[in-house]
């Protein structure tokens, strides 16, 4: 399969960075292919509103980012829970592509990911993720991969060689495709 990713952070020492870095390697290793959008282009997207689009229109960033999902077979996404949600520009770049129409993400699977210090693992932050995705018509796999517990990247090196956890993701991966 031809995938789009999105890792929804660019802090160095990303442990979301570091769950999607395992999760792609595993992935490539089943032979699905990768194209990794830059979240740096996604943190500097204009808000989105109504008025905005009809004045300035889509940015260049968004035709780019919804015609590569529109030629992909699937997404994955991995994305920090922020006070129980998505981060802000996660939310708006899916706002500015919920105005592609046909919507570009209905029926594609896609496979979501969270990495946290807390021991649910960004759970919550999913689950509030799911919301729009499905408004668009997406189809939210739902084996998620969650780290929890996990405050640094080398807690989540240390949690990939534990068996339990890799039985976790090949069983995610084999459900997604």
């Amino acid at each position: 399969m031809k995938l789009v990713s999105l890792v929804a952070s660019t802090r160095p020492g990303s442990v979301n960075c570091a769950l999607y870095s395992k999760v792609a390697h595993k992935l490539e290793s089943c032979g699905h292919t990768l194209e990794e959008m830059p979240y740096a282009q996604v943190e500097n997207l204009p808000q989105y509103t109504p008025v905005r689009e009809e004045t300035s229109g889509l940015p260049p960033f968004i035709g780019t980012l919804s015609r590569s999902i529109l030629q992909a077979d699937g997404l994955v996404i991995a994305s920090p829970e922020y006070n129980f949600s998505i981060p802000g520009p996660l939310k708006n770049a899916i706002d500015w592509v919920s105005r592609i129409k046909p919507y570009v993400m209905t029926g594609k699977p896609v496979l979501l990911m969270s990495a946290s210090g807390s021991p649910v693992g960004g759970w919550r932050g999913l689950a509030a993720l799911r919301i729009p995705l499905g408004c668009l018509g997406a189809r939210v796999f739902p084996w998620e991969i969650t780290a929890g517990a996990v405050a640094s990247v080398e807690a989540v090196e240390a949690l990939s060689k534990t068996e339990a956890f890799r039985d976790r993701i090949d069983l995610a991966i084999s459900q997604f495709g």
